[in-house]
């Protein structure tokens, strides 16, 4: 019999006290964020972006702030959760969890319009840019999926399927988080 690997990783990167700590999940949005700024500075100094560099920062942070966080939180209470609309200060207890990719990619459409038309440019050129940067924070995102346990597929007897002690037992799945990871680049 071959031997596979049972995940069992922790979320949380190290405790300061019992369940307090930086998390996998938080890394790797700011890993995203700071890849973003990277990537799209390198292609705002080289003439591909309309934005100027001296603006990238404000522009990605508002995309990070508005778009990704705002319009993810608010999709995963739209799409998921909207009995937490009955009760709106729940919205805000993010430690709770609860994001949602597609609200953030509605977030980060809306916000990039609104940019666009505030400083007058091209609002095309923008997203042009933004989806090349985009894939690297998805691959952070589904790397955290993984640690996190989330996003786990069919339930397979291929061997080289990692299992999930905490979701399944001891079955192993066809991870979509992982397979995600390795398209998303």
């Amino acid at each position: 019999m071959l031997a596979y690997y049972l995940h069992s990783l922790d979320p949380v990167i190290f405790r300061i006290y019992d369940n307090v700590g930086p998390r996998w999940y938080g890394l790797a949005y700011v890993l995203a964020f700071v890849s973003s700024y990277v990537v799209f500075l390198w292609l705002a100094k080289r003439g591909y972006a309309d934005l100027p560099p001296q603006r990238v920062g404000d522009f990605i942070t508002g995309c990070a702030l508005f778009g990704v966080i705002v319009g993810g939180r608010l999709g995963y209470v739209f799409f998921y959760k909207p009995e937490m609309l009955r009760e709106p200060l729940s919205i805000l207890r993010v430690w709770e969890g609860g994001m949602s990719s597609h609200g953030g990619m509605f977030g980060l459409l809306a916000f990039t319009f609104y940019y666009a038309h505030r400083h007058k440019i091209s609002w095309t050129n923008l997203g042009d840019n933004l989806v090349v940067t985009a894939p690297i924070g998805l691959f952070f995102g589904r790397c955290a999926n993984f640690i996190n346990g989330e996003l786990y597929g069919r339930i397979t007897n291929v061997p080289s399927s990692p299992g999930s002690g905490a979701r399944d037992g001891c079955m192993r799945a066809n991870r979509s988080d992982t397979h995600d990871a390795g398209c998303d680049c």
